[in-house]
């Protein structure tokens, strides 16, 4: 019995010898779990360079913890030097290529230190504008990847130092956002100016006696004018619609074969001052992207607008066409009175002369020619060169 007694003095003794370590060891624990919460509920550091704007943002950010609030409310932090107020915020506007580097020391229940190194993107330059007769051609100092404020089709990724601005009817100014490959934007304020306008000519050359045989639209090719083209040598002029010369390939391969000139009347004989810019250039471009195709001739570099319209914007679109002059006429045959001249009078040298494809086409041309004759006058080629 006083054995057994005896044990359990023993173990009591030693639980009872363990007491004083178990409440350190309590209090050590709940230390380090406080460290660790503060640990946990410390804010970050966060830091962010935009490269639009150069602006260079430092801030803390609360952690998600029950002591953020607290932790937040007691932690600061301070940039370049100890003598920099302490912040929980700030902002920096970086020039173009600066380099900013610094020690930042967070202030706080939890201190740390981060060196902070960035550079501000240096903004892409505009190094050369060159003008071309259709557009105004920017160079960039370094490859785009982007480009806003031009229109559709202006820069491609596949040139990405180069912007096109095609000129239009009018003068145009352009505010163009560009980013290079750093991130770094420009603002380029360019000046396009207006197409040319392809020049209008009412008359040809004067010299020896010389006017100029024109006939339009094309719907009707006569074999009677053909045969006195090879027979005479004849030199005429056809202002051929597309839609009508397209129908008669073989005859006016034969009228170029003769010596005749083969000439722009546009697609299908709109009135060409009620469209846009795109849409009588595109009237003009048809024939000069088509005929050498279809006859084995040169491009077309004259163009006689449909009903005698014409405009500036017109004109600008001929230009941009390929087409040098816009031709129009001094002279023209009407059927059953003949010849009737811009001012009423004789007929002199350098008048153009308009007829037109359609039946009879071959009489009335054998009818001008004896007229000519009779006033010392005789056809010549009407070509862009010679004008």
């Amino acid at each position: 019995m006083p054995r057994h007694g005896s044990r359990i003095r023993v173990l009591s003794f030693a639980f009872s010898g363990w007491r004083p370590w178990l409440g350190l060891m309590a209090i050590l624990l709940l230390i380090g779990g406080g460290f660790a919460m503060l640990r946990a509920a410390a804010p970050s550091l966060r830091w962010h360079l935009d490269r639009g704007s150069d602006r260079l943002r430092i801030w803390l950010t609360p952690a998600q913890s029950l002591l953020a609030g607290y932790v937040m409310g007691r932690t600061t932090f301070t940039a370049f030097d100890e003598t920099e107020p302490a912040t929980r915020a700030m902002t920096l506007v970086l020039k173009p290529g600066e380099v900013f580097s610094a020690q930042v020391a967070v202030r706080g229940p939890d201190p740390s230190t981060c060196h902070i190194v960035t550079m501000a993107p240096v903004p892409p330059a505009l190094i050369s504008e060159d003008e071309t007769s259709l557009a105004l051609i920017l160079r960039a100092s370094e490859p785009l990847t982007s480009v806003r404020g031009a229109p559709s089709g202006s820069w491609q990724k596949a040139q990405p130092r180069t912007v096109t601005l095609k000129r239009g009817a009018e003068p145009a100014d352009y505010r163009l956002l560009v980013t290079g490959p750093g991130g770094g934007r420009s603002v380029w304020r360019v000046k396009v100016p207006a197409l040319p306008e392809a020049p209008l000519i009412w008359f040809g050359a004067k010299m020896g006696g010389q006017v100029y045989l024109t006939i339009d639209d094309g719907w009707f090719p006569s074999a009677s004018v053909l045969a006195l083209m090879q027979r005479d040598h004849i030199p005429v002029t056809a202002f051929l619609i597309a839609k009508a010369a397209v129908e008669h390939p073989d005859y006016w391969r034969a009228f170029a074969a003769a010596g005749g000139e083969i000439e722009d009347h546009t697609v299908n004989h709109p009135n060409l001052t009620l469209l846009t810019l795109t849409e009588a250039e595109a009237q003009w471009q048809g024939p000069v992207s088509d005929y050498p195709a279809w006859f084995g001739v040169p491009a077309p570099t004259l163009g006689r607008p449909p009903y005698g319209a014409v405009s500036p914007g017109v004109r600008a679109a001929a230009w941009a066409a390929g087409l040098r002059y816009v031709v129009m006429w001094s002279a023209e045959w009407v059927p059953g009175q003949g010849v009737k001249t811009w001012n009423g009078g004789p007929i002199q040298a350098g008048e153009i002369i308009l007829l037109h494809w359609v039946p009879g086409v071959g009489k009335e041309l054998s009818q001008l020619l004896k007229t000519l004759a009779q006033e010392g006058l005789h056809p010549a080629p009407l070509n862009a060169g010679d004008i």
